[in-house]
């Protein structure tokens, strides 16, 4: 029979099968844009993280090729080139293969020399390197995947020595084969290898609930390849294990992956993790079939993977074609049929993760790794070339530093640079290239420390940084404050769920706060710490600076991108305040410490994590060896549009659930809607007096989802809304107290039963200090990290650009506000010393 192809291709023309049909109906979806790719592969009409790669680089391609981008000048198209290649790449961000096709793409369109090209001419070059690159794609995962079944049963060779007498029987799980690939596949790959140099007995293939790839496509390719096969369903492998083992010579469970991480743990279809942790219990090999562009050697353990959650109907609900009387088929016809109560609740992650403990073999292209002595994966030798930038975290010699071990230091220590010498720059960073012509006045008044700020300020902006996934720009931040300014530096790795790792070298905890001492000179002894976070919301927008005609940076030149303002715009003019004081000798540089954290967006677990290593060390007298600084003040870098903040609201929220009784939506007086209620309780709640005081004004109250019922016809039985308030009365103690006694007031007052109110926390206002000469004041209606820092020491609250474009498309600021915000933090920390 024909060869499967998941992908057809040719220039200017994609289309791609839709896996959803198969195996009784052969269709092919023509894809032309990037939002036909996306919806293409988040709803599995094509999966597997090769073909999910290959078909959102070629839908690219053939948007390209047809003439989508209007943009004219490389800059321009560029900037088009990178958003539509972010857009595809939340399709399916659990998928590294995806990532690595977007970074390999927007590398190669800066790689275009358009030196001496017209618009016209550089355009039409650019679109011609994208296109070749994404063709390129296709070709060498087809090479890869049959080097990956050549090793792969090579490896299994070794193992068991197969002879004729002895084949192999293997399992595999969700599908790995050329529908998930260019072609020939990865783990079912291996299998066809097997196969083909007869070394295989049988194979059995899981149905992989709850989309069935292994029922629908793995058993389709078994058969059509007429491999011999047996269906099973996810649960039965115990039982196969156990009852058929010897019988059958089952040797191996061979599975793909979505991502290989640094240590080995494994992300794929659920269901992976239950047959590793089986397959280890029976003595049967466990092996993960992977590209090495699957392997993202940035991530450090399986903690850090984003699991994507599917939508409860693929587990209540199944489709299929209609099968006749006679047995036959009628693809003509397809029916969806409820398979569970559906009220009930579901959880659907659609991956989970294997550990590394698990895995006896992870196969490529370029070889099988194995775990080492120390009992994990080293990929260094595979892939040397991944191993030789600033990738080499771990190598790094920074200590682990965890809430039990608090604030380990090392002894090495650098000759402290100047910023402004020009031997300084480090190839880690691309810095803006400024017109050095001092033609206008605006140049000549630029301060010495400008070029400098905007290139840390881009650096930072070009590193994608969402929460969660902020170890990147850690990294560089590392980096740069030790080998650029000769910092003493160390990252504070925050707890993962295994609660039983306490090595102080075990860097698998993945993110980390930054610290960092200008001084090596006693690190328990400073007294003022400047902090702000790295983590910024979705989506990432890419860097972009407005400039004249004549390249010339001027104090209004105006730059946007994802976390230009917050709080990326306070890291930059914080390090670089930092440095101009110490180069001025205005300051001891021993009485400075420098925090970047992580999470400040999302929960505030990176500021928690330093908070609890700061005060539980503190506490611990007995330990002479343990020495900490005690702050007298935190400088906090946030955007208050250069105006130092006197405080701001506190909050608190959570998840307000009404309960009714369900009935025919014709009797409204025999049952109780729960919508109704709930909607009577919110409006009570916005239009009470829930606190308010003269600074900080009126509590607010945000209703950001509600949801309830079932359908128009039935009295709702539940209903939720879920709250976010901002809290103006009491103090930081208090203020949430107050809150929770006037909602709970309310909700009695429309129905004493029907309510429950699930709050997640809170605080009341919090105070800063803002009488310091020559800031204007304000006071913030948004959240911070001041709270999360717990202590006795002074609060500053400062920094460039506004809240209010902080979070939307169009996030930006002027050169202008940096470096007013520089001279604004100088300002503070000098300050903040004499008090």
């Amino acid at each position: 029979m024909s060869a499967l192809e998941a992908i057809k291709y040719t220039r200017g023309k994609l289309e791609v099968l839709d896996q959803l049909r198969l195996p009784h109906e052969h269709h092919y979806d023509e894809v032309s844009t990037s939002e036909e790719a996306f919806d293409c592969i988040k709803a599995m009409r094509v999966r597997g993280a090769p073909a999910i790669a290959i078909v959102a680089a070629l839908a690219a391609s053939v948007e390209l090729h047809n003439g989508s981008c209007t943009a004219t000048g490389t800059e321009h198209v560029i900037k088009y080139i990178d958003g539509r290649l972010d857009y595809l790449y939340e399709s399916r961000p659990t998928a590294v293969d995806l990532g690595n096709a977007v970074k390999l793409l927007k590398r190669t369109v800066r790689d275009v020399k358009t030196e001496g090209l017209t618009d016209a001419e550089a355009k039409k070059a650019i679109i011609k390197a994208f296109i070749e690159a994404s063709e390129e794609i296709l070709a060498k995962d087809l090479k890869t995947n049959k080097s990956i079944g050549a090793f792969g049963a090579k490896w299994l060779q070794e193992q068991y020595k197969i002879t004729d007498d002895s084949k192999i029987t293997v399992i595999t799980h969700c599908n790995t084969g050329s529908l998930a690939t260019s072609g020939h596949g990865t783990a079912l790959g291996i299998i066809r290898t097997l196969r083909d140099e007869g070394l295989l007995r049988h194979a059995y293939c899981t149905e992989t609930r709850p989309y069935n790839q292994g029922s629908r496509l793995t058993a389709f390719e078994l058969v059509h390849e007429g491999i011999p096969s047996t269906l099973i369903t996810d649960s039965m492998a115990a039982a196969l294990f156990r009852l058929r083992k010897a019988e059958e010579n089952i040797a191996a469970v061979i599975v793909g992956a979505d991502r290989v991480v640094r240590n080995g743990d494994t992300a794929n279809k659920i269901g992976t993790y239950q047959l590793a942790v089986l397959a280890k219990h029976h003595g049967i090999k466990f092996m993960v079939a992977a590209p090495t562009t699957s392997i993202d050697v940035d991530t450090l353990t399986g903690d850090e993977i984003e699991i994507e959650q599917r939508k409860r109907e693929e587990l209540t609900q199944i489709s299929g074609a209609v099968v006749n009387v006679d047995g036959s088929i009628d693809t003509s016809k397809s029916v969806r049929v409820a398979i569970a109560d559906q009220r009930i609740g579901v959880w659907n992650p659609g991956f989970d993760v294997t550990p590394h403990e698990y895995i006896d073999a992870i196969v490529t292209e370029k070889g099988t790794a194995v775990k080492g002595e120390d009992g994990k994966f080293h990929f260094e030798d595979l892939m040397p070339e991944r191993f030789t930038t600033c990738n080499l975290l771990l190598l790094w010699g920074t200590t682990l530093l965890s809430p039990s071990s608090a604030f380990v230091i090392d002894n090495n220590h650098h000759q402290h640079p100047l910023i402004g010498d020009a031997s300084s720059s480090s190839s880690s960073i691309s810095p803006l290239q400024i017109s050095t012509s001092s033609a206008t006045a605006n140049k000549q008044d630029a301060p010495s420390y400008r070029k400098n700020l905007l290139s840390l300020h881009k650096s930072l902006i070009e590193i994608p940084s969402i929460s969660r996934t902020e170890q990147e720009v850690g990294k560089f931040l590392l980096d740069y404050l030790r080998n650029n300014l000769g910092y003493v530096v160390k990252a504070q790795f925050l707890e993962s769920s295994d609660s039983s790792q306490n090595d102080d070298n075990d860097h698998s905890q993945g993110r980390f706060n930054v610290l960092a001492w200008p001084s090596s000179h006693n690190l328990s002894s400073p007294r003022v710490l400047v902090t702000s976070h790295i983590d910024v919301v979705p989506p990432f927008i890419p860097y972009h600076i407005s400039t004249p005609e004549s390249d010339q940076v001027r104090s209004d030149t105006f730059i946007s991108g994802r976390g230009s303002v917050d709080a990326k715009a306070s890291v930059a003019a914080q390090m670089v305040a930092v440095e101009e004081l110490i180069r001025a000798k205005e300051v001891d540089p021993a009485d400075l410490m420098l925090l970047f954290v992580v999470g400040e967006e999302i929960s505030g677990d990176g500021m928690k994590a330093f908070s609890t290593a700061y005060n539980d060390a503190d506490k611990e007298k007995s330990n002479k060896e343990l020495e900490l600084p005690h702050f007298k003040a935190a400088i906090y870098g946030e955007p208050t549009e250069n105006k130092l903040s006197c405080g701001h609201k506190g909050h608190t929220g959570g998840m307000l659930k009404a309960q009714g009784i369900a009935g025919h939506s014709g009797y409204p007086w025999l049952f109780k809607s729960a919508t109704e209620i709930l909607v009577k309780a919110l409006a009570k709640i916005i239009d009470a007096d829930l606190g308010s005081s003269d600074r900080y004004g009126n509590t607010t109250v945000n209703m950001g989802t509600i949801s309830g019922g079932v359908a128009a016809n039935v009295i709702p039985k539940e209903a939720q809304a879920k709250l976010a308030i901002r809290v103006a009365a009491g103090n930081q103690s208090t203020g949430a107290d107050i809150v929770w006694e006037a909602v709970d007031k309310i909700l009695k007052e429309v129905d004493q039963e029907a309510f429950t109110m699930e709050w997640t926390g809170g605080y009341g206002p919090v105070e800063c200090y803002c009488d310091v000469d020559g800031f204007e004041t304000m006071v913030a209606s948004y959240g911070t990290d001041v709270p999360n820092f717990e202590g006795d020491h002074v609060s500053y609250l400062y920094g460039p650009g506004s809240i209010l474009v902080a979070h939307g498309d169009d996030e930006g600021l002027k050169v202008g506000d940096l470096e007013t915000a520089v001279e604004g933090y100088k300002t503070l920390i000098k300050h903040a010393l004499a008090a």
